[in-house]
């Protein structure tokens, strides 16, 4: 990936002081365009978003390299007395996420660009020369991937199903859960229909009945010893209202069926039968989709990003979540986090999406939880971790998801309710943690939850490299130190 100016350069890097820093210019090739003010200002929220993770890590490396990104197109400084190849790197690193947002909106199908390095030794500038080489990036690729998840932040899944077999025959045979999932103006306008199409159906089979006994005939509609199935039906209209009160059992005295016809008593049975079924069938849609938990997932709030920090001196994968209900609480609510990611078998197999168990617990009790106040769900990235390899570095080129899974009961109608929300690499901050904002207020003596602090963090030092290295290092630090004693 990196090609130093000469053999020297790259064989040996020149030491590096603690106090030393590591200045980075970008010059633009001759054929390649500086990119408009308009284009920068464009990827500014996109350039920031993509090193958000990095931004702020202080010193505080405990044995582990330490830089922190002041901003990709200006400068890397280096502290704790680092390598220089270290410190190649990471200037390679920020190098890369500078060209891949600044010049998106390019054309050029490769771009080369020199990366000049000028460290300070013994006061002396020793510059040296980077040569990059990176595949042009465009705006759809960039979008596209990080817009890339399997769950929304809101708990939609992302997925679409293709190719299936009779689908809408599967669907109409559960219909109530089909119109239930339906949208509003879907399931109001069957339910408009159901009761239209059933009045005016049941109209005409009354006009049919009346048409047949004879009740049309002109002779016999001004005879007044006639005997008609219905009493003062004389046209269709007339029919269409006798519907409607049959079916709701109006009744209101000027027009009844006579014993005269079978069928008519027949068909006034089973009409009141199936308004009383239309009925109850709608209005149990109307009512379920009114009330169905999602409704009440509304109210529980995740934290927008999750922080990567160290918490009892083990680096620890956390996020918050939050109940905004102060009387209808959640009655035994768990929280279940599941790790997304495609996975290489030993025998070759690309196992693509790769579901892995994420433990998470809250303080130091297990994943039960009582939403009293937000609460802090960790992840103690340990050798059971399945981002236990995983540095500040990584989070640039890995493609994850962690999906948070919130299920539990509520307090006041009984029903179960489930919230999810995920988290992708460029949403998580390492080196960060949650501010609280949980006070006791002495005037109200109750304790007082500020929500407009439930997404604030704050920066803390935290160590660039994985967990898997924090240990070795440990290890081997202990081990010196009692070799010496």
């Amino acid at each position: 990936m990196m090609d130093f100016g000469d053999e020297s350069s790259s064989r040996s890097p020149p030491p590096f002081s603690p106090s030393m820093s590591v200045g980075l210019s970008l010059s633009s090739p001759p054929l390649l365009q500086p990119p408009s003010k308009s284009s920068v200002a464009a990827f500014k929220p996109k350039r920031s978003a993509a090193i958000s993770h990095l931004t702020g890590l202080g010193n505080g490396g405990r044995g582990c390299t330490d830089f922190y990104l002041k901003d990709p197109l200006l400068s890397v400084q280096q502290s704790n007395g680092s390598s220089a190849a270290v410190a190649f790197e990471a200037a390679a690193v920020a190098f890369e996420t500078a060209t891949a947002m600044a010049t998106a909106d390019t054309t050029t199908d490769v771009m080369t660009t020199d990366c000049h390095l000028t460290a300070k030794t013994n006061g002396r500038p020793s510059p040296t020369t980077i040569n990059f080489k990176k595949p042009n990036l465009t705006l759809t690729s960039i979008y596209r991937k990080s817009k890339r998840r399997a769950l929304a932040k809101n708990g939609d899944c992302n997925i679409i199903l293709a190719n299936i077999p009779k689908l809408r025959r599967r669907y109409m045979q559960d219909l109530f859960t089909t119109l239930v999932d339906a949208q509003w103006r879907c399931t109001l306008m069957v339910f408009l229909m159901s009761f239209i199409l059933s009045w005016s159906g049941c109209g005409f089979i009354w006009y049919m009945i009346a048409y047949t006994h004879g009740d049309f005939a002109p002779e016999n509609m001004n005879n007044v010893t006639w005997q008609p199935c219905v009493i003062n039906m004389q046209s269709f209209t007339a029919s269409f209202l006798f519907s409607i009160e049959t079916q709701h059992t109006t009744g209101f005295g000027y027009r009844m069926v006579t014993e005269e016809c079978v069928d008519a008593i027949a068909f006034f049975c089973f009409q009141s039968i199936a308004g009383l079924m239309i009925q109850a069938f709608m209005v149990g849609i109307v009512f379920t989709k009114m009330a169905r938990p999602k409704q009440r997932s509304q109210t529980i709030m995740f934290s927008r990003n999750a922080v990567i920090c160290q918490r009892d001196g083990q680096l620890c994968f956390m996020f918050r979540v939050g109940d905004m209900r102060e009387k209808s609480h959640l009655i035994g609510a768990s929280i279940r986090t599941r790790f997304i990611r495609s996975r290489m078998t030993p025998e070759g197999e690309m196992l693509s999406p790769h579901i892995t168990h994420l433990k998470v617990s809250i303080d130091d009790y297990d994943d039960q939880v009582f939403l009293m106040w937000p609460v802090v769900a960790v992840h103690k990235i340990d050798r059971d971790s399945p981002i236990y390899d995983l540095s500040a570095a990584d989070l640039l080129n890995e493609r994850f998801e962690v999906a948070v899974i919130l299920e539990g009961t509520t307090e006041s109608t009984g029903q179960t309710v489930q919230a999810r929300t995920s988290y992708l690499p460029s949403e998580v901050l390492w080196g960060h943690r949650f501010r609280p904002l949980v006070k006791y207020c002495k005037t109200k003596m109750a304790y007082e939850v500020d929500y407009s602090l439930f997404h604030e963090v704050s920066k803390v030092d935290t160590p660039l490299c994985s967990s898997k290295d924090l240990e070795n290092y440990l290890i081997i630090n202990n081990d010196s130190n009692q070799n010496i004693m």
